[in-house]
Order: structure tokens, then sequence, then C-alpha cells
């Protein structure tokens, strides 16, 4: 990142620590500080000696991790300096002398060798789509004496059955080695791409006209250290970067390394703070390695000026993904002037970050940064680059990792992977943001029903905090949508069919689009319909696709039915998994499903009912199968809708019960009931012991209201297997900020599974700084199904099946 991910102040010890040995030394304390700055010229002088910070311009607040003697540093500025206790307790978490895996709530980032494992085995299941390519050596591999070291690797993903030169996405993750996050984005990415491929048709089309070149560990040297507990940034050069008061402090920053502008503003010339940008521009073999490797795969299409464009015809992407501060960030770091692409590169951060919901900005809207992997890629070669700063806290913990910053983070890839042809342009037209077909698996020559939206207002609207930044662009209205069988739309021979609107007109910023496809001419087997929408300024946008396969009727079996509640017999709102194929019931409960000939299992599971299976259903070409499911309810294990007697809660001060909280005219828990709630909380609505053995499938509902001050004061949802201890352990499943309106939830707990002493808990926590409303809970349930649930069920509807 420009910043990283943990905290700057790093632990004193009295001895360097020897080549390959892990910290062993007790921790010091740290905390998160907030600091209340006067001027913008304080950010900059801030930025010289934290290397992570989040600013808050409104608030006029910084947020930074400090140690004792950063603490002293504060006080000769003379300026107000409040302790997030919440923070610096989350942050004091992280063990000392662990590995990685051993780190509570940390067990779903990947090691080194794990991430290389995983890599190997990409490649050995998939060896047409994914190879490995061996850029350079890390400083330890490379110095006598040191640690074994390195390679660094560049997974690349493409088909090679498909050959020509193609657009690529470069993408390189963890330079900065405590940024757990980053490498785990990128990894599941790749896996997502190989493991879908000839299973979902974007994955397919991404691998075969696109090159995916991803550098998952960008920096193991200094991930190793990270992975030991210590709060480890820089590489573990200490030759250059020999810090003789401090071992934990060796190393070179890598992100302030590159040699484009190397050596100015915002990298620190002091050997042992975090910034410290190295002898020279690009002196380190991990900035080497990545520099010369870049340069091989993008033509170089602009000179190394800061005024000459790149052809709006360029194709691929560089990405540099750090973490945290919730930003997408575009050259230039070291300049308020605007990249002589700065409009196009603009346009795309802001597509980007609508799918994440992070801040757009040029790289210096923060503070200036120089020698940085973004600048030297666009600078030197014309190449659209961005700097990604995932997640929501200094130790981001897995169930954020999973709910929130993975996914959002995830869907900003597919998109970016979308524009690949022409990133310069793709993103000023309008996106397709949904597609269907149906049937999916049509009769030769039959004529099947497409729709897609389009939609053109998928643009983050935040304003870019540096004076002078341009104003925020804007879109236009769905002018239509053309779709194309097998070809994409700049291929040579596409045809396309044009898509009506749904209601009529096209005149609104988004649109459904539909089309009766024929399929005639099309021969058995799978095929991918491309969609791709236009504006009325005549700009198209990126293409989605789907796929739709052609068979005789006889090699097609069709399964149909309803899906009802055992008790009521109304129809039930139910997923159907056959097979691989996954579908709704309508608004009567009725489904259809046509299938290849085979055996295949089926799951149906609805809210508030147990799941039904159906394993091994024989079907053969002709067939036409009615089978029709009745659910049963799940059993309630915990319920509360707050309106009557109090069935079990531990309620910490102040939670109490209120009226009338805003949207919601019933009673509810709040952890507020006097007004706004305090600073400095932490504070809990703990369930009574809860015995589930014999459940499965547990789902926790309830609806909330999250109105906290958005990204410092915290709804934490946890649970507990071990609730009938003295001291409950605890790990988080949802966590919530700054939601304004009420909002139900639904979390799918299988972790609860035949567990006997479960707890459930609501928790509060609160910063130094502003408050608001607080966090309400209603209509809480925690159901499960399972064999003691089914056991008080009507025996003539267990096995769900009619």
């Amino acid at each position: 990142m420009r910043l990283s991910l943990l905290a700057m102040a790093l632990l004193a010890v009295g001895t360097p620590l020897a080549p390959g040995m892990a910290s062993d030394f007790a921790a010091a304390s740290r905390e998160v500080a907030e600091i209340h700055y006067r001027n913008e010229a304080m950010i900059g002088q801030l930025a010289e000696r934290f290397t992570h910070m989040r600013v808050d311009r409104t608030k006029q607040v910084v947020t930074v991790d400090v140690g004792k003697t950063d603490r002293a540093w504060l006080d000769t500025l003379g300026v107000v300096v409040e302790q997030n206790k919440a923070a610096t307790d989350e942050i004091n978490l992280q063990g000392v002398g662990e590995s990685l895996k051993s780190i509570p709530g940390y067990s779903c980032y990947r090691t080194v060798e794990e991430t290389q494992t995983s890599m190997d085995a990409l490649i050995a299941a998939h060896p047409n789509l994914a190879s490995k390519i061996d850029i350079g050596d890390s400083w330890e591999k490379l110095t006598p004496g040191g640690n074994a070291g390195y390679d660094l690797t560049v997974l690349k993903l493409t088909n090679s059955a498909i050959a020509g030169t193609k657009p690529k996405m470069f993408m390189m993750t963890a330079i900065h080695a405590r940024e757990y996050t980053t490498a785990e984005l990128n990894t599941r990415f790749a896996e997502w791409l190989v493991n879908n491929y000839g299973i979902d048709a974007e994955a397919t089309w991404l691998l075969d006209h696109n090159e995916f070149h991803l550098l998952l560990q960008s920096n193991p040297d200094g991930r190793k250290q990270a992975e030991t507990g210590l709060s480890w940034r820089k590489n573990t050069d200490r030759t250059n970067g020999l810090c003789s008061s401090d071992a934990t402090s060796n190393g070179i920053d890598l992100n302030r390394n590159f040699p484009f502008h190397w050596g100015g503003a915002g990298a620190s010339t002091s050997v042992c703070n975090e910034t410290f940008r190295g002898p020279s521009g690009g002196s380190e073999p991990e900035t080497q390695a990545v520099v010369n490797y870049v340069q091989s795969i993008y033509p170089d299409l602009r000179p190394d000026d800061l005024t000459t464009p790149a052809p709006d015809t360029t194709q691929g992407l560089f990405l540099d993904i750090h973490s945290y501060s919730q930003l997408v960030l575009w050259p230039w770091g070291d300049t308020t002037g605007l990249a002589p692409n700065g409009a196009a590169l603009e346009f795309l951060g802001r597509r980007m970050a609508w799918f994440n919901g992070y801040d757009p900005q040029q790289s210096i809207g923060l503070y200036p940064t120089t020698g940085t992997t973004d600048d030297s890629a666009y600078g030197p070669l014309g190449v659209p680059a961005y700097t990604i700063e995932l997640g929501v806290a200094f130790f981001e913990n897995c169930a954020s990792f999973e709910s929130s910053t993975f996914p959002k983070n995830f869907a900003t890839l597919r998109y970016a992977a979308r524009t690949l042809n022409q990133p310069y342009k793709l993103p000023f037209g309008p996106d397709i943001t949904a597609i269907s077909v149906s049937p999916d698996l049509a009769v030769a020559g039959e004529t099947v029903t497409l729709h897609a939206t389009v939609d053109d207002t998928g643009l983050n609207r935040t304003a870019q905090p540096q004076a002078g930044a341009p104003p925020i662009p804007t879109t236009q209205n769905v002018a239509g949508a053309v779709a194309y069988a097998d070809l994409l739309p700049w291929e040579s021979g596409a045809v396309g069919l044009a898509m009506s609107a749904g209601d009529g007109s096209f005149n609104s910023g988004s649109e459904i689009a539909q089309l009766s496809f024929p399929t005639n001419g099309l021969s058995s087997g799978k095929h991918i319909i491309y969609v791709q929408g236009s504006d009325a300024n005549g700009a198209k946008g990126p293409p989605k696709a789907i796929y739709v396969e052609i068979a005789h009727a006889n090699e097609i079996a069709t399964v149909h039915g309803t899906v009802r509640d055992a008790t009521t017999l109304l129809p039930v709102a139910a997923s159907i998994q056959i097979g691989t194929s996954v579908l709704s019931t309508d608004a009567g409960g009725v489904y259809s499903q046509r299938l290849h000939p085979g055996a295949v299992d089926m799951q149906v599971s609805a809210p508030g009912h147990m799941t039904e299976h159906l394993t091994a259903m024989n079907l053969a070409g002709g067939d036409d199968l009615q089978r029709d499911f009745v659910l049963a309810s799940s059993c309630a294990l915990f319920q509360d809708n707050v309106e009557g007697i109090n069935p079990g809660w531990s309620a910490q001060s102040p939670w109490g019960i209120v009226n009338n909280v805003g949207g919601n005219a019933s009673k509810v828990w709040t952890d507020s009931p006097s007004g706004n709630y305090a600073n400095n909380l932490n504070t809990s609505l703990t369930s009574p012991l809860l015995n589930l053995s014999g459940y499965d499938e547990a789902v926790l509902r309830f609806d909330h209201k999250c109105k906290t001050e958005s990204g410092y004061d915290y709804g934490h949802v946890e649970i507990s297997v071990n609730g009938g201890a003295t001291t409950p352990t605890y790990s988080e499943v949802l966590r919530c900020s700054g939601q304004t309106t009420w909002q139900s939830s639904a979390i799918s707990l299988p972790q609860l599974d035949n567990q006997a002493a479960v707890r459930l808990r609501w928790r509060l926590t609160s910063d130094s700084g502003a408050t608001d409303e607080g966090w309400s809970i209603d209509n809480v349930r925690l159901e499960a199904g399972g064999t003691a649930c089914r056991a008080q069920g009507d025996l003539i509807f267990r096995d769900g099946f009619n």
C-alpha cells in the first residue's frame, strides 16, 4: 500500500534479529491514536513519520498506530491525541512468536508456503490454463549467509490453446508484509478464474481472451517476519536497510523504492523509518524483478514526461493491492497535476470504487508519495495503474474479510478484468450488471429469452480531497444493448442483435433490455452470449456473458414441480440446486429445469425451513419428471421479538429496551436507551446458554439498525461454542457501522452444528470521537434443523418429499 495494514510502532529489542530467527521478545504497548490535526500541512508532517494513516477531513482526525516514542513526539506538536480503545484492544490481540495460522481469528489468510502450494495445485490441475514464471529472487535468497529466501513467482493464467497477443492484467499483492488480506484476495481471484473455466461464461471468456499475471507474494521475506507476529512492513535488507537501534525496523519500504520519480516527498531518508526509500531507486531485488517483468509484458506507449498521454486504445491494467484505508488511487502520487490520461484514469477508478464503496482519488489526495508502484507502471509505459487499499481495520478479522472486504473487491476485480481490451474507453459506457437466459439448455432451433440489466449509474461520486481536483464526472442515459453469439463485440465477424427496452424505451440511467434470441444455426454444445450496452454519448461499455447450451430433444431431461410449506401447504419461495444448476421457484412455488441425462442430486432450501435432499436421481434423455417437495419449518432454539418476557438475555449497561427507534414502531433492544451512546464503550447483550446437540444448519436472523459513526464505532455479532466457560471465547460473524436504515440479516452458522454450549453476543465498541443513535436489535431468532428438529415434526412429512 501507500500505507500499511498493521501498526507502525514496532517492538523494541536489545539485539538485532539474526538471519532466519523468529522474533522472541515481549511486546511493547501499542495503541491506535486519533490525532486532531490543525491544518493540511500537518497531514504531510504526520505522513513523514507514520506509515499508515486514515484521514477523516470532515472530523479533522488522523488515525494512526503509535508506540511510546511516537506518543512522546506527538506531545511536542501540541495536538489533541485520544486513544481509540476498541481498536487498540484489537491490534493487541496479535500474538508474538506464533505462526500465522495460530493467531486467533486470522486462519483465513494463507502463509507464503500455503500460497505457493495453492499456486502449484492450480497448475497441476489445469496446466493448459495456469503456469508460473520465476521473475527474480528475494533479498534473502540473493544474500550469502542470509535466510533461504524465495523466488518471486508470477502465476500466469490464460487459455494457452488460444494463441495471439492478449490484453494483460498484472496484479501484485503483499508488497507490505503485514497486509494479510491482499494476497488472499489475489489468490482467490486466481482460483475463481481457473476453477470456473468452462462452467462460468465470464471466467471462461476472460481466460480465453486475456492474460492474468499475478504476483501473489511480492515480499515473501518480509511476510515471513509478519507471520511470526511482527508488525513488519519492509523487506529484510540488512545491508542497505540495517537499523542499528532496532532490528525489527530493518529493511527497505519497497513501495518507496520504485524508480519513477524516486527520492521526493512522502518517503523517508532515515533507515529505521517505515517508509525508508533505500539508497537509490530500484536498489532492491524485489523492486528490480517487478520493474523488469512489467516492462517485458507491456509495450512502452508514452514518454517518461508528465504531459504526453498514452493512446486511448491502450490495453491492460496494472493493479497493486494494499490495506487498509478503503481507497482507489491512480497517478500521480507526487504532484497535484493531473496525469495525461487523468480523465480516463479517474473514470475507471470511480467505476471500481462503485463496487467496493471506497473513496476514489488521485494518489496525492491523501498526501504526497514517491517511488511507488502505480506511478512507475503508468509513468514509463502508459498502462493504466491503480492502487487499491482494502479493508476496515488495522487487523482485518476473518469475519469482516469474508463478509465484506473479499466480496466487494472480488466484484471490483471482475469488473476491471472485463475492461482490459480498452480500459481508457470501455468504463465510459454502461455496465451489464445482470444477465439471464431461459432456458439455458435449449433444443436446437428453439428461441430463448435473454434479459440484461444495462446500467450507467454505477459511478462512485465521492469528491476528491485535493485542492484543484476536477469536478465529479457525469454519466448518461442508456441508449441500447446488443447481443452477440460466440464472438466478442470487437472481434472480426461479430454480428449483433439489438435488444429492446423492457419498458418500451431506453430513456434512463438503468434499463432492462430483452431479446428473443434465435438458436437456429448454433451447433450442439455450449455457446457464449455476450451483451454490451451503449449510452446517449455513444460510449460502449464492457460486455458481460452467459452460457446457453444447444442439444437435441432426446438429449434433454426435464425436472419440474412445486415446493410447499409442510404445515400450511402454501407455496414457498425456495432455492433449488439440481446437480450444478441453481434456480428459484416462482411466486406459486413452481420450478422447472432442463438437464443432461445422468444421476444428479437435488437440494431444496428456503428461509425458515429445513433443507431437503434427494440423492442420485437418475435422468434419461426425454424424461419429464415431476418432483414436489414439502419443507418442514426449522426449529426456533432462541427467539425474541422484544415484546414479551426477557428470554434470558444478559444486558450490560447501558443496553436496554425502548420504543420507537426511528423506522421501527415496536420495542427493540438498544445500546443507547437514553439517547446517543457514549465514547469509549465496549458493552454487550448476550444470550443465555443454548444447547444445539442434534441440530445443524443453524441460521441466526435478526433486524437491526446500526447507526454508529461510520468507520469508527462498530456493532459486532459474535458467537461462542464454549459459552459455559468462565470466560467464553467469542468469534465475530458480522460487523456493522454507519447503517442508517433498518436491515434484516441472516447469518448461516455451520460452526454451531451439534454444539452443546452456545452463546450469542451483540457488542458495541466506540472510540473517543463523535457519537450517534446507536445499535438497535429486534426480532432475533436462532433456528436450526437436524435430527433433533425432525424428531419434533410431523412424521408424514419427515422426509420432505411427496
